[in-house]
């Protein structure tokens, strides 16, 4: 009977002594082995919450130029018209993708009739005028009703007909100096319609402008992060260029819905610069940069445990023993977090364990990332960390 005693109340002993190791009750050695942790340090650097979408460079501005006629603006998908009356083309001075700068002389019609015409105009407004100042004179030497009410006519009529003859001579003016086609921007000609000693009766060049933008479709779950101004990188991959540039414009309606359903809205991304490689048409990756944090300490977001206003880390001790530690954080992405307090530069934060990657590596997953965190939910990005 007391043995059957002894073997109970060491098998309650042995069974107690594992429940409380199991409960921490038991400190680990200094020494303990610390490469069963995944870990990093709090580091200073940036913290940048971005956008992606994709779309197509288009020329900021499209003008449709043609003789007779002052140069036209043409709307996104419209068919550039332009000019008036037909014109004897007398020199082309440029060619299709030649880069050309405000004000530079694009072509010259022919302008013999019209300069004879003026010639004509010029000497019919020097004979009103004429016409006028006699007419004046016998104005103002009329005396009695009668000759003053006739006096007063003929003025009248001289006025007219010099005034007519001004605006006869102004016409011309005008329709000669529209036989010279210039650049109304800087620029790259698009199209070219006409050739030297042929007639032109309409559009004569396209030319879109040298600075460009992009409009991409942004989801609905991202367009609310999106705003003018913000910051944006657009990628060339046709001639490996990376381009700034900020959102210039974005649709207050959504434009389509794909075949999954997802709703997206147009926005418009202005580069404020480029190579000379770059051309209408070219596709691109966008990343709008919807938030960013500069100059901050910063831990992989892996390591956040918790949820918003109830955040924790597990911090690295000089014994190997991850403490739990409360933090506060600023903006946080789906890769790293901003700590505003709670952790100083250098500590180790873990931010899984060496069996989660191995379990993650043979998975298929094969990025090597961990899934520790505690549950920690990304605003407005659905991304969530499962507990180790």
């Amino acid at each position: 009977m007391k043995l059957r005693v002894l073997v109970i109340v060491l098998l309650l002993a042995v069974g107690g002594a594992a429940v409380f190791v199991t409960l921490g009750g038991l400190p680990t050695a200094a020494g303990a082995d610390t490469s069963k942790y995944l870990t990093a340090a709090a580091t200073t650097g940036n913290v940048t919450q971005s956008v992606a979408a994709t779309g197509t460079v288009a020329a900021t501005e499209t003008w449709a130029l043609a003789f007779g006629g002052p140069p036209q603006l043409v709307a996104d998908g419209a068919t550039p018209t332009a000019g008036s009356g037909t014109w004897r083309v007398a020199s082309v001075k440029a060619a299709v993708g030649q880069a050309v700068k405000k004000g530079a002389l694009l072509a010259t019609a022919s302008t013999s009739d019209l300069d004879a015409q003026l010639t004509s105009a010029r000497t019919s407004l020097r004979s009103a005028r004429i016409q006028e100042r006699q007419a004046k004179a016998t104005l103002d030497a009329a005396s009695g009703t009668a000759a003053i009410r006739q006096a007063k006519i003929q003025y009248y009529a001289a006025v007219n007909a010099r005034r007519e003859a001004t605006t006869t001579v102004s016409n011309l003016r005008t329709q000669i100096r529209e036989a010279r086609i210039v650049a109304p921007i800087d620029g790259t000609i698009t199209a070219v319609d006409i050739a030297p000693g042929s007639d032109s009766t309409g559009t004569a060049f396209t030319i879109a402008s040298s600075t460009y933008d992009v409009t991409a479709d942004v989801a609905e779950s991202d367009i609310s992060s999106v705003s003018m101004g913000q910051d944006a990188t657009v990628t060339v991959a046709a001639i490996d260029a990376a381009i700034q540039g900020k959102v210039s414009a974005i649709a207050p309606a959504a434009s389509s819905s794909d075949s999954s359903g997802v709703v997206s809205f147009p926005v418009t991304v202005t580069l404020t610069g480029g190579p000379s490689t770059l051309r209408p048409g070219m596709t691109t990756d966008i990343t709008i940069v919807s938030a960013s944090a500069d100059n901050v300490l910063t831990i992989p977001s892996e390591a956040l445990r918790g949820s918003t206003g109830s955040y924790r880390v597990q911090v690295l001790g000089a014994d190997g023993v991850p403490v739990s530690r409360d933090v506060a954080v600023g903006l946080v992405t789906a890769t790293t977090s901003e700590i505003k307090s709670g952790l100083t530069e250098g500590e180790i934060v873990v931010t899984g364990t060496a069996a989660q990657r191995a379990a993650t590596s043979g998975n298929g997953n094969g990025n090597g990332r961990n899934s520790f965190g505690g549950g920690l939910a990304l605003p407005g990005g659905g991304v969530t960390f499962s507990k180790p």
